[in-house]
């Protein structure tokens, strides 16, 4: 997302700044890992199920464990997608995240294709991004 890129041309930039010179692409995929990707604390998603709505309007269902400051908790929330549900389930534990943007692609074809997802979203009042990537299009939204 074009949002996502001119947030991330910052991070380069100050990479850029910092060491000087150019940013070679596996300083560049690291800095989008660590950025992005990696686990962030004090909240880490472990797994999750998720039960989807058997009909068009119907609520989706989220059970989800997840880490808070190194301590495993069941979380469950409902919602109109697993992104929703899921959102409504950390909204029950004190984490005010609403979704401003989202968007997925696949990145590559076949059985086991991965897939990306890019979600945009106010925590708390600040917006972030967060990047997910897995052969699962739902896991990979809710990683992210």
């Amino acid at each position: 997302p074009r949002r996502l890129q001119i947030e991330f041309s910052q991070v380069v930039q100050q990479i850029t700044e910092g060491e000087g010179g150019e940013v070679s692409p596996k300083e560049m995929w690291d800095a989008f890992y660590e950025e992005y990707l990696a686990p962030v604390t004090p909240l880490e998603r472990i797994r999750q199920r998720v039960d989807a709505a058997e009909i068009d309007g119907g609520t989706d269902t989220v059970t989800a464990v997840v880490k808070i400051d190194g301590e495993e908790r069941e979380i469950v929330g409902a919602g109109n997608g697993p992104l929703a549900a899921f959102c409504d389930a950390l909204g029950a534990i004190g984490f005010d995240v609403n979704v401003l943007d989202y968007s997925e692609h696949a990145m590559s074809a076949g059985e086991e294709a991965k897939a990306a997802a890019y979600v945009e979203a106010s925590i708390g009042g600040k917006t972030v991004w967060g990047v997910g990537i897995a052969t699962s299009i739902t896991t990979a939204s809710l990683r992210a």
